[in-house]
């Protein structure tokens, strides 16, 4: 029966046009690290079929001349530095200079097509709806690998040929969301340093009441064209991914999440092919072995180390 009536409340939503909703009402949130070429193709897209939109650049800290390029070559383009803490920190300086009624965050590295924003514009009508995001391709042209459970949504649309479908959480490379959406729940949480971060605001999108959707509709990232092969990346990965679990998931579910994660590491600090990841996969060991999830293996910015971490 619920199924019927979020199909029923699907279609009676009038396309995009009905409302005539200018692009003025996005606020379109861009962060960047350290790519600068592949910033401006970025804008330059976002000029081409986002151009009425409100843009912000939000540069963390890449201690270049970023900004001051910017300004020459995409004047009516908001730029603005923030420390480079985390992905989170820098979405949400960002989210908090933005005043209109939906807001788009995305990586710098990520490509949208001419039917990007109307889309994920459109889908967001719905007051169902409270997050919405598009499938990725890589460079290559091949769907990003986002783990084999997020596949089978890839998988969905391309055989039902569907426009949208709620998913668990959306990819936080690209997410829009209206301003109700945003006032409800928070921007990100920035205590994921790196990774985890758009599951978790995804996942309180849903908890507040909302669907999260995946549309069909497809842009081009990139993927780490601004991650370091810093190991402390991979230790945060899992770090944050098991705070997920304390939050979210049973007793049951966090046990067997530790002692799975247990068993790997303990392999792959034997086995990984080089001894930087062996030495990571044992700090991973170490920290579930020891419930060792508070402290985030980062320092005060993503370019150190926290020295408590380990000890």
């Amino acid at each position: 029966e619920e199924r019927l009536k979020v199909r029923y409340a699907d279609a009676i939503v009038p396309p995009l046009s009905s409302f005539l909703l200018p692009l003025s009402s996005l606020t379109i949130v861009v962060t960047h690290y350290r790519t600068p070429e592949i910033l401006w193709e970025c804008l330059r897209r976002l000029e081409l079929y986002a151009k009425d939109a409100v843009k912000i650049v939000v540069d963390a800290n890449s201690q270049d001349d970023t900004l001051e390029e910017l300004a020459k070559r995409f004047p009516e383009v908001t730029g603005v530095w923030t420390e480079n803490h985390s992905l989170a920190n820098a979405v949400n300086t960002g989210l908090k200079l933005a005043k209109t009624p939906y807001v788009l965050q995305m990586n710098a590295d990520v490509y949208i097509e001419e039917d990007t924003v109307s889309a994920m514009l459109e889908r967001l009508q719905n007051p169902r709806v409270g997050m919405v995001s598009p499938r990725c391709k890589d460079k290559t042209g091949k769907w990003q690998n986002q783990g084999l459970p997020y596949q089978r949504y890839y998988q969905y649309l391309a055989l039902t040929k569907a426009k949208s479908i709620s998913v668990s959480w959306v990819h936080g490379c690209c997410q829009m969301l209206r301003r109700d959406v945003l006032e409800n729940v928070g921007g990100m949480n920035s205590s994921y340093r790196f990774y985890n971060e758009d599951i978790e605001w995804s996942w309180r999108v849903r908890k507040a009441g909302y669907t999260c959707e995946l549309l069909s509709n497809v842009v081009t990232h990139l993927g780490g064209s601004s991650t370091p092969k810093n190991p402390l990346f991979l230790v945060e990965g899992y770090r944050g991914g098991f705070v997920l679990s304390q939050h979210y998931k049973s007793a049951l579910y966090q046990k067997l999440h530790r002692a799975v994660v247990i068993a790997e590491a303990g392999y792959q600090s034997r086995f990984a092919k080089d001894d930087v990841k062996r030495h990571a996969y044992k700090t991973i060991e170490k920290m579930f072995r020891n419930n060792q999830f508070d402290e985030s293996p980062f320092g005060e910015t993503l370019g150190t180390a926290n020295s408590q971490f380990t000890k």
